[in-house]
């Protein structure tokens, strides 16, 4: 159960390149301005990119972030101002405005901080001139997101323990002259684990490593790595990394150890949370494009099923696909 205590506006001025902070919260009886809260929570909360991370007892944010509950307004002030100070330096980095928002979840403190990126939008202006009233198009630059919208960089955190959930994106640091996690690396200053969709992404660059090193038929390869990270998913709630190589690999321990290397190599997290409820829709599915164009969907549980679809090897080298026993077919234009 969510419950707002307070929340804050404060505003990125692209004038002068400056905050302009608000010294009272926004109105939360407003049902509007609840929905849209409520909005940015679940946006971090239940996203496949989002990480999670703990502040180290010695990490110089922790103070701050301790006065939240007693001083919101200043405190969030002054996390105005040091998130400012980076992104004013950045200028590939977007201009936005910070939504604070206080509250428990299930009666524990947390606060949410937002990073509303602007876009453009065309609206009318009316001006008078020489007693004349006159319409304009004019550019608002400075629209937030709505609540349906994604949004690219958000964090939540428990300050009870300083667990975070953030989601994030890289950006030029012209400093460090490359591009780097600034949210949690020079903001937090801390470093998170890996996201359940960089988790994904990581297993699926280790078979194919492993697919190449051995000259075995990736697509194949591929399709049964989805399959074993469902199941782990729907089984436990977390992707098995044993699980998978005990999947693809049975009793090769060549292919094993390569397959293990690659993902330790790569920052790999094993039997980190993954929620059924966020991957799993998008990984219910085996999709394939073929190289005439082609393009196959297959429901996750009908992909083994002989009966339905076979992958037939031909002595040429190439490869046939049969779908079978289909008493209608439906066009879906």
């Amino acid at each position: 159960m969510i419950y707002i205590k307070e929340a804050i506006l404060h505003i990125f001025d692209v004038n002068s390149d400056e905050p302009i902070f608000s010294f009272a919260g926004l109105d939360i009886s407003e049902k509007f301005t609840m929905d849209y809260i409520h909005a940015m929570i679940e946006k971090v909360e239940d996203s496949d990119n989002m990480k999670k991370g703990v502040l180290a007892e010695g990490n110089p944010m922790i103070s701050t972030f301790s006065t939240l509950t007693t001083n919101f307004i200043e405190t969030t002030k002054a996390l105005t101002e040091k998130f400012f100070s980076i992104t004013k330096l950045n200028p590939e980095i977007p201009p936005a405005d910070l939504l604070f928002v206080y509250f428990t979840m299930d009666e524990v403190p947390h606060l949410g901080l937002f990073k509303l990126n602007y876009s453009n939008s065309i609206t009318h202006h009316i001006s008078y001139e020489s007693e004349q009233l006159t319409n304009q198009l004019v550019v608002n630059q400075s629209i937030l997101p709505s609540a349906r919208q994604a949004i690219q960089e958000g964090m939540v955190l428990n300050l009870n323990v300083m667990e975070y959930h953030v989601i994030e994106k890289k950006h030029l640091i012209d400093e460090l002259a490359e591009k780097v996690f600034y949210f949690t690396e020079m903001f937090l200053e801390d470093k998170p684990q890996p996201s359940l969709k960089e988790n994904i992404a990581i297993i699926k660059k280790a078979v194919q490593k492993t697919s190449k090193a051995f000259n075995e038929e990736e697509f194949q390869v591929l399709a049964d790595t989805k399959d074993a990270i469902v199941h782990s998913m729907t089984e436990e709630n977390v992707i098995d990394n044993q699980m998978i190589a005990e999947t693809l690999y049975g009793d090769n321990y060549a292919k094993k150890e390569k397959f293990f290397e690659e993902v330790q190599e790569m920052g790999y997290v094993d039997r980190a949370p993954a929620e059924v409820a966020v991957a799993g829709p998008k990984y219910s599915k085996q999709k394939f494009r073929l190289d005439n164009g082609i393009e196959i969907s297959i429901p996750i549980d009908l992909y083994k099923d002989p009966e339905v679809v076979e992958f037939i090897n031909n002595p040429d080298g190439t490869t046939s696909v049969m779908i079978k026993n289909i008493e209608k077919i439906k066009n879906l234009f």
